[in-house]
């Protein structure tokens, strides 16, 4: 069986849970704000602050849709706007410590925060799109023994900016060194599924959703965009009333007893109460919740937890993701076979539930599902001290350089 969870008590579920009580290296009302958080409503008004004219706001917008957000790379703006930016924003709260390219096409970046901390985020292209995963929090909170993001120290919370950054910084990089002609050289897509539990931190994630779906930001329809989350029943009613976006759940058991086990916080909000919020969850005709359900070997994936999971399921409102587990250092776990996890889908479909098997994107650089946790202290060390020598190109977010198959549910 696996290892038992030792970071999470019962204070951890009643207070650190709550994400207006996450505080640690939050973004403070005394820093200066940063600009990749900024509307065009909210650009005017800075642009009358400082005595420029209001066209400048959307010539300082249109910089940032393209990745830019350095005022001395924005060509057409004045050098005393530029001055004026740098010194009353915080333009590029993050810069690039390290970038890995995968076989497949996948890219992963290490991010280092402006505040200090790091964080990474992948990008997944394919032939149509491109989807970028991003980070929510530096660390996770959750403890899920088999992820590989839950064996580091959580320490903060992302700003919007912070968010939206990452989505920049990929932009940037894209237009700087694009994909091969068969593969998708423009972000199309954004999953809230890197490090960290998104609802956890509301006030980052939905206004970095509201900013990426704003018509005249960059305009991603929600149907684009997909949030994870491990479970946090209130927190999915609040997203459902703002903010509908593409929902997924790390589901990973059926039955409380495992995913007791497997996902800590259900032992705050079981399996009856995330039941009650997945039914409420607002949906658009023809569009699915996806249930995450990663494979372990004679832990999750025996007949009796078919059972329980088929017996979870709402399949006219869910389907089944299967995902191939991911392996990292001194993991306790191992996958399922391939030829069991297509058995499992099989047998989910046989009892009319949606399911497919996740094709595993860039495990080869450790950019998978699970797999994601920044080496920050070892890591960063050695782009400080020689970067010449590790190949990491430093360069803020404004020029950076080197699926999750949700299917019809994040078209």
């Amino acid at each position: 069986m696996a290892r038992k969870t030792t970071r999470i008590g019962s204070l951890l579920y009643n207070a650190a849970m709550i994400p207006k009580k996450v505080v640690q290296h939050d973004e403070k009302p005394s820093e200066k704000r940063q600009l990749p958080s900024f509307s065009l409503v909210e650009l005017y008004a800075e642009m009358k602050n400082i005595g420029q004219p209001a066209f400048r706001a959307r010539q300082v917008l249109d910089w940032m849709q393209k990745g830019i957000t350095e005022p001395s790379q924005m060509r057409n703006i004045s050098a005393e706007l530029q001055q004026q930016l740098t010194e009353r924003l915080l333009c590029s709260p993050l810069s690039l410590a390290e970038r890995q390219c995968s076989t497949d096409g996948t890219r992963k970046y290490l991010f280092r925060l402006a505040r200090g901390g790091s964080v990474e985020t992948v990008l997944i292209p394919e032939e149509t799109r491109a989807t970028v995963c991003v980070s929510s929090q530096i660390g996770c909170l959750l403890d899920c023994p088999f992820c590989y993001t839950g064996t580091q120290a959580f320490s903060g919370n992302l700003t919007a900016g912070e968010i939206i950054a990452q989505v920049l910084a990929v932009k940037a990089d894209l237009r700087d060194e694009p994909l091969p002609e068969n593969l998708h050289s423009h972000v199309t897509h954004v999953v809230y599924m890197g490090m960290g539990e998104p609802l956890a931190n509301e006030t980052g994630v939905h206004q970095s959703l509201h900013l990426l779906m704003d018509e005249n930001g960059l305009k991603l329809s929600r149907r684009r965009i997909t949030v994870s989350t491990s479970g946090l029943t209130p927190a999915i009613t609040r997203l459902g009333d703002t903010a509908p976006v593409n929902l997924a759940i790390s589901l990973h058991a059926g039955s409380d007893t495992l995913r007791d086990e497997l996902v800590p916080i259900n032992r705050k909000y079981p399996l009856a109460d995330l039941r009650a919020a997945l039914d409420a969850y607002p949906l658009p005709v023809q569009r699915h919740i996806t249930l995450e359900y990663v494979m372990l070997d004679g832990i999750n994936d025996r007949p009796q937890d078919l059972a329980a999971l088929a017996h979870f399921v709402n399949p006219a409102r869910e389907r089944v993701n299967l995902i191939h587990f991911n392996a990292w250092p001194e993991s306790p776990y191992a996958g399922s076979s391939k030829q069991h996890m297509n058995t499992f889908a099989k047998q989910l479909i046989r009892k009319s539930i949606r399911a497919t098997v996740r094709r595993s994107r860039g495990d080869d650089i450790m950019a998978a599902c699970g797999q994601l946790k920044s080496q920050t202290d070892i890591l960063l060390r050695k782009v400080t001290r020689t970067p010449e020598k590790t190949g990491a190109k430093q360069r803020n977010a404004s020029g950076v350089k080197n699926e999750h198959e949700l299917g019809d549910n994040n078209e």
